[in-house]
């Protein structure tokens, strides 16, 4: 699409405008707006809106984007589904396609049609004298007509060409049937015949609404239970949600989406008055599935059955999600009691019980974490030790490498708490005397054995060697050189700061970053004064470690700034991971002292004064260049 038109539909419609329809809006500034954020939970503020750049950014998330981006995600819609709707809310006369463009949407136009023209048929069907079973079947499943109507419920009848008769009455080629998956055209030149017969319909809708295929259950005991059209130009199974276009705006309302197994759970569900639930078509989530469901909810619920099929289906989509998760972004897991799917669980108990059930659905780190611990054996130190390989592992397919240190740390607190559990019980242990002749006892922590530095270091008596100085030099430097604020702004996003005070500086540089061509280092000050900073900035332009850099002077090239500035942050980033498995060494120690921990200690301390040593920006004596 040419820019012009984009362009000019941006500027009839104002970002705040269409954010405002989505959660609520507070000013901050002539054309800055700050809101919750739409794509993840939260109670501050984070959302930063910009009118005058078109733009938006969340500092909890990172997400970000213009208009057409905030519209596709809340909306789960397309590009040209997105330009479509605000081409005409700004009143935009979009362009005519070229000929092959316009050939393909005629096209698609056409099979959707006679996919409309066939739920229809379906819906007749149901309510003839051949239907009478279709509809006791519903009727015993306990749905009211108002629900029937609602998801369009139908009836294919028993005969082998009802519908494509009735198809080819109206107009639609045999052709155009099988391209719609409506008909079979058999390999062995036999007639073509209906895809579904003697089933009851549901039809499957896109997020617009249109329907885009069916899915079909037997009364029976007839196999295959279930049944779903074939792939078609319109219909991709692994992207598509059944009852997305009912769930989306409830899913947003209520800031969750409810994930079942099948459609019957769906329906039932909606009726209840859970009107945000979805399903995957029969088949484990896909990568494209559950992106659509974050689009919905930051933190979709998988609600399984508490068979053993479902056990299976829930593990599968725990690992399908390990590599896509990211900040902001996880899932939960419900397994229901006794076997039951929702459908049963709502008519035995009632839709309060399900709500309750819905409560208690697990985040997917302490579902993970049950899972691998119960498939565990943890009777010998071997088994024990592979239970850790094991959880290591895992955690390792977690693409995102923030989130995978954080679940790292986590999983290290509760294997140690694990272990604690399971070690035999003996007398609390007290330091040693060290090894002398003839001696076996084992040193205490930091001991006389130790080097000279481990006894002296402070990361050995668990202090802070400075992370808040690093933090404090990596904003520093963006504020003197505002113009590199575009080359590191992804890094900046995902930098996790410890020291206090210094993120609500990396959120203002961050915030200025859509139009950092017109920054220098005085305007960046002045607005850091204006939202309250002006302390924060000072103390780090008067902190003489920090000036000196090589990398915060004024006379530097770009280039060379960003070269520094990456130096320090990987050096920051090994520190930190450093001063982590310090941290664990020493617990480790204290647990159960020997001379490996001991060496691992050392180990540790040595590695940290080699690249303290290094520090970018500092001389030979340590002391940072002038």
């Amino acid at each position: 699409m040419a820019d012009d038109v984009t362009q000019e539909i941006k500027s009839r419609l104002l970002l705040s405008t269409i954010v405002g329809r989505r959660t609520k809006i507070m000013r901050k500034g002539r054309a800055d707006f700050m809101a919750l954020c739409p794509f993840h939970g939260e109670k501050t503020p984070s959302f930063h809106v910009m009118d005058d750049k078109g733009a938006y950014y969340c500092f909890g998330c990172g997400e970000k984007g213009d208009i057409f981006t905030f519209v596709q995600k809340t909306e789960n819609l397309g590009f040209r589904e997105a330009l479509e709707k605000l081409a005409a809310e700004a009143g935009v006369a979009l362009p005519a396609p070229n000929p092959e463009a316009k050939q393909q949407a005629e096209r698609r136009q056409t099979l959707h049609d006679v996919l409309e023209a066939a739920c229809a048929w379906y819906e007749a069907q149901l309510r003839t004298g051949a239907g009478a079973a279709a509809r006791g079947y519903f009727t015993r499943r306990g749905l009211t007509a108002e629900t029937v109507a609602r998801f369009r419920l139908g009836f294919a009848p028993a005969g082998s060409t009802g519908l494509k008769d009735a198809m080819i009455a109206r107009g639609f080629s045999p052709d155009l049937l099988v391209e719609a998956g409506l008909v079979r055209q058999p390999d062995d030149g036999r007639a073509p015949y209906d895809y579904f017969r003697d089933r009851v319909t549901f039809p499957i809708r896109d997020a617009r609404g249109r329907v885009i295929a069916f899915g079909a259950r037997t009364m029976g005991d007839a196999e295959p239970k279930y049944l779903n059209s074939p792939e078609t130009p319109l219909f991709h199974k692994g992207d598509t949600l059944f009852n997305l276009n009912l769930a989306r705006e409830a899913a947003h309302r209520q800031g969750r989406a409810v994930v079942c197994e099948g459609y019957m759970d769906v329906i039932a569900l909606d009726q209840a008055g859970i009107a945000e639930a979805v399903a995957p078509l029969g088949t484990a989530l896909t990568e494209g599935q559950l992106e659509a469901l974050w689009r919905l909810a930051p933190e979709p619920i998988l609600c399984f059955d508490g068979d053993k099929a479902g056990q299976r289906a829930a593990s599968r989509a725990l690992d399908r999600a390990l590599a896509l998760l990211k900040p902001g972004h996880s899932l939960r897991f419900l397994t229901l009691p006794d076997n039951l799917d929702p459908d049963e669980l709502i008519r035995r108990d009632g839709v309060a019980a399900m709500r309750g059930q819905l409560d208690k659905a697990q985040p997917l780190v302490d579902f993970l974490w049950q899972r691998e611990r119960a498939a565990a054996d943890f009777s010998t130190p071997e088994r024990r030790a592979a239970f850790e390989t094991r959880v290591g592992a895992v955690v390792r397919e977690i693409a995102d490498q923030r989130l995978q240190l954080h679940y790292r740390e986590e999983f290290r607190g509760r294997v140690r708490l694990l272990m604690d559990e399971l070690r035999p019980k003996r007398p609390a242990w007290s330091p040693r005397p060290p090894r002398g002749p003839g001696g076996r006892g084992f040193p205490p922590f930091a001991p006389q054995g130790a080097s000279q530095h481990l006894r002296a270091n402070p990361l050995a008596q668990g202090q802070n060697t400075g992370a808040g100085s690093n933090e404090g030099l990596l904003l520093l430097i963006l504020a003197r050189h505002p113009r590199l604020l575009p080359r590191v702004e992804d890094d900046l996003a995902r930098l996790e700061f410890t020291a206090p005070g210094l993120d609500s500086l990396r959120s203002e540089l961050l915030s200025m970053s859509f139009d950092a061509e017109g920054l220098d280092s005085d305007k960046v000050k002045g607005h850091l004064a204006d939202v309250g900073l002006a302390e924060t900035i000072a103390r780090l332009e008067n902190d003489a470690f920090l000036r000196l850099h090589e990398a915060a002077r004024d006379d530097v090239t770009l280039d060379v700034v960003e070269e520094q500035w990456r130096q320090v942050l990987a050096f920051h980033s090994r520190q930190t991971g450093l001063r982590a498995d310090l941290s664990d060494a020493k617990a480790d120690y204290e647990a159960s002292p020997t001379e490996a921990g001991l060496r691992r200690i050392q180990a540790i301390e040595k590695e940290l004064t080699r690249i303290e040593s290094q520090v970018p920006g500092t001389g030979a004596d340590g002391g940072f260049s002038a």
